[in-house]
């Protein structure tokens, strides 16, 4: 009997995921649409506007693009969800986001107290950072669009650091060099909000995706201990 009961419930369920499924895949339609009109900036371009430069120009293009591509990420990270089973949870904490807020975005991820809480971090995070005002063993912590880093910096002068994040789940020796906006003047040991981090390891030059937040922990005086230089989750 109680079966019975649930079966309105499941295939209203059903339906709304139906629904859902479909406004997804139709913005995911469009966003590829507009990737596919939106100009790759290569060193040439069409008619520029009045008073733009050049650079403006790509540097315009790539903000777009880059734009559409983090909208495409958070759709398909819902489909995901949906397919899942677990569509509608907050991707911190779990718990059910608000009916009201699925329907305003049904790509939105995160319940209301967890995405206030991250606005909250993004506020307390520096706009960029420059090396050479760091110390020896002082931690960076960075939030790019796709990945998170960790930067333990052994000798500011050069870059030397001890990176993990991305595709690294160990730490590995790297060279900080600095970052850019795509393939615009590169800021040489300098890390900012919206760039792109670039640094060398083993012989290869791995570029990030633009950066989100940056947070620096400075390390006490005198000699890092093994536990401040161990990965920490």
């Amino acid at each position: 009997m109680s079966a019975n009961l649930n079966i309105p419930a499941i295939e209203n369920r059903d339906k709304q995921n139906n629904l859902v499924w479909h406004l997804l895949h139709a913005e995911r339609e469009d966003i590829c649409e507009a990737l596919l009109r939106e100009p790759v900036p290569s060193g040439e371009t069409g008619p520029l506007l009045p008073g733009m430069a050049k650079g403006d120009a790509d540097r315009t293009a790539n903000w777009h693009r880059e734009l559409l591509q983090a909208r495409l990420r958070k759709v398909d990270d819902a489909l995901d969800r949906l397919m899942s089973g677990s569509y509608g949870n907050c991707s911190k904490c779990g718990r059910w986001i608000e009916d009201t807020k699925l329907k305003f975005d049904p790509a939105i991820a995160m319940c209301i107290s967890c995405w206030e809480r991250e606005q909250r971090d993004q506020r307390s995070s520096l706009p960029s950072v420059q090396l050479e005002t760091l110390a020896p063993f002082d931690t960076i912590w960075v939030r790019t669009l796709n990945s998170n880093y960790r930067v333990f910096l052994l000798d500011p002068s050069t870059g030397n650091a001890l990176l993990e994040g991305g595709q690294f789940a160990e730490p590995v020796e790297a060279v900080l060099e600095g970052s850019s906006f795509g393939n615009s003047t590169f800021k040489v040991g300098w890390i900012g909000r919206g760039l792109r981090i670039q640094f060398c390891t083993n012989g290869v030059i791995v570029r990030t995706s633009p950066v989100q937040s940056i947070r620096v922990e400075h390390h006490a005086s005198g000699e890092p201990t093994l536990a401040s230089m161990s990965v920490v989750h």
